[in-house]
């Protein structure tokens, strides 16, 4: 049985940061990782048959003016961004979005963050806003509103009628810049000078159990360590499994069980499936833009209905639903890898439900979803387009250890399980999810892993 000072679950952004800043005051850390690799999800892969690296979990520098992992990236000098937000293309499939339905947007956001009363899906909260004010509408804004609105599926990772209309918003704001050389830089500078030995990958921790004053953490493999501390960085999707399916792939059980402040929130809590495809291909043949817009089609039911009801969080497509789904269904942001990075590929940042469709089989479903919007804004036909040289998807939703890609938000959710944030006693949470400032971020987990490296080193005196 090995003693540390601090045993460390997740090898993620926050609990790198956690380990790092504790190794450097002194203190013996062991970070236990379940994947093969450290970096959770930031994750920089390179497919065979590829010279490029693609960051399939994080890949900008969100809210650049309060993001510490950018302003370390400035004064490294040796992580490359772009501030991709000098040109946009914004595509529908029925012509060129009006100039004058940003607007209501924005103010369709204010009213569905502020509305009084019980939470509603956002659907539900844009039909409101327009039996409200539809009178000063004219009929053009309120059709294309529908569309423009539905752009908050992409960072919400799931359909509209899903998710919280309260928490709609991502609530972080400023530039964003894309990491062009790739977020396994980001995670070598941090791991600078630290001890390569204490991190443990392919170690799935089992239970973590207090005695006294002394925790220790068993693994799958049945390995124990003991420590006076221990940090919990895994996703929220995999903790919540110590209450809802502790038998499941990557559950922990605690001994003695997480309290009611923690556990009472755990239904108020959703992880979403926002997923990632990739086209590369010999050379690029789209416009020279950093990014594209696709938007879905109106929806002209909003306009006469006051409620919708709130489907199931995250439910799966069954196979007829599958079939009859199509391209311009839902929104898509499509980044050009060709001007951000120099690979003649396109990214594109998908919701649920098609994500879970593109993570079954991109080779069966990118032809139907994908491909018709790649042949659109390269002004093409579907036949014309060449064959790429390849394609893969994200599979967040289908690894056990991510069971999703990111914190998302359920009607009547509440956007932090503030019971995390307190912790038990010696006994610590960190990660994206376990924060307010930069919640859902990479720099968010980055934050909140120095937060409880900052705890431990009071309690302890240095």
């Amino acid at each position: 049985m090995t003693a540390v000072d601090v045993v460390i679950v997740g090898a993620g952004i926050a609990g790198i940061k956690a380990a790092t800043e504790l190794n450097a005051k002194g203190l013996k850390t062991l970070v236990l990782e379940a994947r093969d690799r450290i970096g959770g999800r930031l994750y920089t892969y390179h497919p065979k048959g590829s010279k490029f690296g693609y960051d399939i979990g994080a890949c900008w520098f969100h809210a650049t003016v309060h993001n510490p992992i950018f302003q370390n990236a400035v004064q490294k000098k040796n992580i490359d961004y772009v501030f991709d937000e000098n040109s946009a293309s914004v595509i529908t499939p029925e012509g060129p979005l009006p100039t004058n339905v940003g607007p209501i947007v924005e103010e369709i956001k204010l009213y569905a963050k502020s509305r009084p009363g019980p939470d509603v899906n956002l659907k539900t909260a844009c039909a409101e806003y327009f039996a409200k004010l539809g009178n000063v509408l004219s009929e053009e804004q309120k059709t294309w509103a529908t569309a423009l609105i539905r752009l908050l599926e992409v960072p919400n990772g799931m359909r509209w009628d899903m998710f919280s209309a309260k928490l709609a918003t991502p609530p972080y704001g400023g530039r964003d810049a894309f990491v062009s050389s790739g977020y396994e830089k980001v995670i070598e500078n941090e791991l600078e000078g630290y001890p390569k030995e204490s991190i443990l990958t392919s170690t799935v921790v089992k239970e973590i159990q207090k005695k006294g004053d002394t925790y220790t953490v068993t693994t799958e493999d049945g390995k124990s360590f003991t420590s006076s501390f221990v940090i919990i960085t895994v996703p929220q999707s995999v903790l919540k499994l110590t209450v809802e399916d502790p038998d499941a792939k990557g559950a922990i059980k605690f001994d003695p069980p997480l309290p009611a402040s923690i556990t009472d929130n755990f239904a108020k809590t959703h992880f979403c499936a926002l997923g990632k495809v990739i086209y590369e291909y010999d050379s690029a043949f789209w416009p020279e833009t950093e990014k594209f817009v696709i938007l879905p089609g109106p929806d002209s039911s909003v306009a006469t209905k006051t409620s919708f009801e709130t489907q199931e969080y995250d439910k799966k497509l069954d196979a007829q639903e599958a079939d009859q789904l199509k391209a311009f269904d839902f929104p898509v942001v499509v980044s050009n890898l060709n001007i951000v990075k120099g690979a003649p590929a396109l990214m594109f940042l998908v919701p649920a439900p098609a994500s879970h469709l593109l993570e079954e089989d991109v080779e069966k479903y990118g032809p139907k979803l994908i491909e018709p919007l790649i042949a659109k804004l390269s002004n093409k036909d579907v036949s014309e387009l060449p064959k790429p040289k390849l394609v893969f998807s994200t599979n967040w939703g289908t690894d056990p250890f991510s069971r999703g890609s990111v914190s998302g938000n359920a009607v009547g959710d509440v956007l932090v399980n503030d019971g995390l944030i307190e912790g038990v006693g010696n006994l610590r949470f960190a990660g994206e999810a376990y924060c307010y400032e930069g919640h859902c971020n990479a720099h968010g987990a980055y934050i909140s892993g120095k937060r409880e490296a900052d705890y431990i080193l009071q309690q302890l005196g240095k």
